[in-house]
Order: structure tokens, then sequence, then C-alpha cells
């Protein structure tokens, strides 16, 4: 019945235990500092799932379960037993759903736990998506790619119309200890502008600062700080149409 409890702490955080279970639970809660701890992990993040979008997951994805799946032992079958009389199933099919629900409650509040630690497909801003989407959407939108000197990619997506871009990157090179990738607006002149820093080495931005009137898109290393301007040769140049 322990190990039966210590499995609860999920389902518990998620509120879909019935009386019985969650007064047993809350009565063990009380003498187990582990149960308490991972409790406490799922109610930080419960109520983000409040807050999350739906997202497509990677190609990789589903090959990495099922290799992972393939690596770990499965529970052994059930021992030969005797047919039981109606009064034996009757007292068994409980234990054995509420058994069977727990494990799913238990991958729920696992997914829960994914999605609220933030892999980057995990919790993502419905804002900053909403905005990407209607830009990319956009009957005016226009695409400019470049590649950088170490295979990434740079590509901006502007529409005029709405005055705004967003920047995808995917496969840049690490930045180093203390920097990051830094976006500059590049004005007719050559002034370059922040357009915001870059969320790490594959991702996406809505760009920031005066896009209509940009006629480039700029890309640096910087301090993680960001600078008031570039510091560093640019990493990538894209010249908007």
């Amino acid at each position: 019945m322990s190990d039966d409890l210590h499995s609860l702490s999920g389902a518990y955080a998620l509120d879909a235990l019935d009386d019985d279970e969650r007064a047993d639970f809350e009565e063990h809660l009380a003498r187990c500092p582990a149960c308490r701890d991972e409790v406490d992990s799922f109610g930080a993040v419960t109520p983000l799932l409040a807050e999350t979008v739906a997202v497509t997951p990677p190609p990789s994805l589903r090959a990495d379960i099922l290799a992972r799946a393939a690596r770990t032992r499965q529970d052994p079958p059930p021992a030969a037993h005797p047919t039981p009389t109606h009064a034996e199933d009757e007292a068994e099919v409980l234990p054995l759903r509420r058994r069977a629900r727990r494990r799913w409650v238990a991958l729920a509040a696992a997914a829960a736990l994914v999605v609220g630690g933030g892999l980057t497909w995990q919790v993502v801003d419905r804002a900053t998506t909403s905005i990407s989407e209607e830009v990319v959407a956009a009957p005016d939108a226009r695409t400019q790619e470049v590649t950088t000197a170490d295979g990434g990619t740079v590509r901006v997506v502007r529409s005029e119309r709405m005055g705004k871009a967003v920047l995808y990157v995917e496969g840049l090179a690490d930045p180093g200890d203390g920097h990051a990738y830094q976006a500059w607006l590049q004005d007719p002149s050559g002034a370059m502008t922040s357009a915001g820093m870059v969320p790490g080495t594959d991702g996406e931005m809505v760009l920031e600062g005066d896009v209509a009137a940009a006629e480039g898109v700029g890309l640096s290393v910087e301090p993680s700080a960001g600078s008031r301007q570039p510091t560093t040769d640019p990493v990538a140049l894209v010249a908007l149409g």
C-alpha cells in the first residue's frame, strides 16, 4: 500500500483523487518528506497548464519515446491465478481500475512538468505566438533568409502593413558563456538600433522597434545583458526587400 501511496503525488496535485484516496494520501503525506517535496514541485507547475497552448512536437519526439521504452524494463506479466468467484471479482475490480487511473494521472502530471519546465516547446508565450502567426499569415508578408558562416539559418518575415517582423534562428553557434545573440534594425543611414535579445540558438522572436523603417536586420554576439550598439562584427545581416 505504501508504494501505491508514493505514486499518488501527481494525482493529488491535480486534484484527481477520490475522497478515500485523498484521505489516505494526506495521512501518508504528513509523514513522508519525499512526497511533500514532490507535491510542492507539481504545485508550482499546475497553474501554468491554463496558460499553455498546443504546439507541434518535433519529429524526433516519437522516435525518442519509443527508443526509451525499448530500454526501460517493463512490468512482468501477472501471475496466473484461479478464476475468481463473482464475489472475489467484485473485490478486485476497484483497486485495478484505481491503479490504472493513477498511472494515467501520473503520466499527465509528468507531462505537466515537462510543459512547465519550458523545454522550448512546452510553455509558449501566447501573445508572442499570436503576433508571430499574424505576421506570417499577413497578405503582404515577405520572407528573407541568410546562412551564417557556421551553417546556421537566420530568417526574417516582415509585414509592412502591420509594421512588425518575426526573426527565426536555427542552428546558430554557441555564443559562449556570458554572451547571447542580439538583433538589430538597420535604418537607411546604416545606423543600428537594438531589436531585442535572441532567445537561444534556435527559436523565434518578434522584433522590437520601428520595423517599417528598417532596411535590414542584423545579428551579433553581445554580453548577455545586451549592448547599446553592436560591439562585434555581424554574424548575419538580412536585407529587407
